[in-house]
């Protein structure tokens, strides 16, 4: 049976064999026009994640200390009267939700969403803006949009640039060993990696800045006013396509270059080859969680974008393409939400789950009693273990979504068990440059069936929020005429 990896949002082609319900051999899918036959030993594995010993099968219900077995009807039907209850007394601003990566199926986290949103709260807690929320900043003041990713053309680029990235064995990009190791072994191709460690990736390079931790800002920096003064800039692109350039050229005039690569204990020499180098040849770079996980993360993200933009690399062959949709929240707008206490702003429509504990444990009236979480474990993915399992004790109501017993759900007042997505239907995403026709990218969409059975009462997560809805009055009576239509095939008017 064919289906695709969960474990990163690359979603590899799989096959498995399954027997008795169970998945017992997989291989990696040579047909999958996005992997071709490339897997890591995580899509190899998948059948531990899937057969696991703490899946969850039935609805529970904490009483006391302890879970008890429930139905769907009392869940479904006490959930929600006790939300109305909170909701009434304390407005929309009391309900959050929390979502993490939810195996790349993306699906649930759209009925998650809707439903939180249609009773009014636009409170929604993301791993992704923990991850990417510098790059999410940056990008939306620079390209227009929070959620506008600059990919690499890899196929078609001669050099890449891999700034904290060590894609030899993170991955992140289809076949990442493969183009590492093809672009590595390319004499006419370059291959440069930023990182403080000598990485797997860093191994293979053909030129390694190993630069002092924490200083990638200081490099760029440099490399930027390095290129305007060397006069190694693509003006004709600018003039073409850059607005405000003239506004940032002080920053860069004036720079200490040679000390700032003191700091960063470079050579000076080294950097300008690197420079001269991304300036003249087709270039792209791909960027990760070494550095958006690193100090100075928004102001990185912002240089790489002038970086990319004075070298004439945005949305050309072999340069960085624009993928993702139009979503912008501006923190000046005063229709974009803010947190109670922190006064953290939505970027990208999610806020930092960093902030929500001190949005449920302060004695504030607007305080956090009721959270949705789906897919995520923010007791063991972000800071301050001890902070959220004594906020989550203050809620009025905590409601955990998931596939396995988690240390969050175990101090849920409801665990509502949903299926895998080995379970379920959905479909995995991808947009990737062309191998054959340069300047060219391939959009695909590939549908992922079920491929094993549940084997308790797991519901498909976006008819759990769907019976919440309906249970909450929010799903509207459909007129008889729908009904008629649906069958007889036709709709008079």
């Amino acid at each position: 049976k064919k289906t695709t990896c969960v474990m990163c949002a690359v979603c590899c082609g799989l096959e498995v064999k399954v027997e008795k319900n169970r998945i017992v051999k997989v291989r990696p899918d040579k047909d999958s026009p996005v992997s071709e036959g490339y897997v890591c030993r995580k899509g190899m594995n998948i059948a531990y994640h899937e057969h696991n010993a703490d899946r969850l099968l039935y609805p529970m219900k904490k009483v006391g200390d302890r879970f008890e077995r429930i139905g769907w009807d009392q869940a479904i039907g006490e959930i929600a009267e006790r939300l109305k209850k909170i909701l009434q007394e304390h407005g929309p601003r009391s309900l959050a939700s929390v979502a993490g990566g939810g195996e790349f199926n993306f699906y649930p986290l759209r009925f998650l969403a809707g439903f939180v949103q249609a009773l009014g709260s636009r409170y929604h807690y993301s791993s992704a803006n923990q991850e990417f929320a510098g790059r999410y900043w940056a990008h939306g003041l620079t390209l227009g949009s929070q959620m506008l990713e600059l990919e690499p053309d890899y196929e078609n680029t001669d050099m890449l640039m891999a700034v904290g990235w060590n894609g030899m064995m993170s991955h992140h990009i289809p076949q990442a060993r493969r183009v590492l190791t093809i672009i590595s072994k390319d004499p006419g191709k370059l291959l440069v990696v930023i990182d403080p460690r000598r990485s797997e990736t860093a191994k293979i390079a053909d030129i390694h800045l190993a630069l002092r931790p924490g200083t990638d800002a200081l490099l760029l920096r440099s490399m930027i006013a390095i290129i305007l003064k060397e006069g190694m800039h693509s003006q004709e692109y600018i003039d073409k396509h850059v607005n405000g350039f003239k506004e940032i050229l002080p920053w860069f005039a004036e720079f200490d270059v040679n000390e700032a690569l003191k700091v960063c204990e470079l050579e000076y020499d080294q950097v300008l080859r690197v420079c001269r180098e991304f300036a003249k040849r087709r270039s792209c770079l791909r960027d990760d969680l070494g550095i958006l996980m690193n100090r100075h993360s928004a102001l990185v993200s912002y240089l790489l974008v002038v970086l990319l933009a004075i070298c004439g690399r945005i949305g050309v062959t072999g340069g960085n393409y624009l993928a993702g949709g139009k979503i912008y929240s501006d923190p000046n707008d005063p229709k974009t939400w803010r947190t109670a206490v922190t006064n953290i702003p939505a970027i990208a429509g999610m806020f930092p789950p960093n902030v929500m504990p001190e949005e449920i444990a302060n004695g504030s009236p607007d305080r956090l009693r009721a959270a949705f979480v789906l897919e995520a474990n923010p007791l063991r993915s972000y800071a301050d273990t001890t902070a959220y399992e004594e906020a989550f004790g203050r809620l009025d109501l905590l409601v955990v979504t998931e596939i396995a017993m988690s240390e969050t759900a175990a101090l849920a007042h409801y665990v509502l068990p949903c299926r895998s997505t080995y379970e379920s239907w959905s479909t995995a995403d991808a947009i990737i440059p062309s191998k054959t026709d340069e300047g060219l990218l391939n959009v695909y969409s590939r549908m992922r069936r079920p491929v094993v059975e549940v084997e308790g009462e797991q519901k498909e997560a976006g008819e759990i929020f769907t019976l919440l809805a309906d249970a909450m009055g929010l799903i509207r009576a459909l007129p008889d005429s729908l009904y008629q239509a649906a069958g007889s095939g036709s709709l008079e008017t």
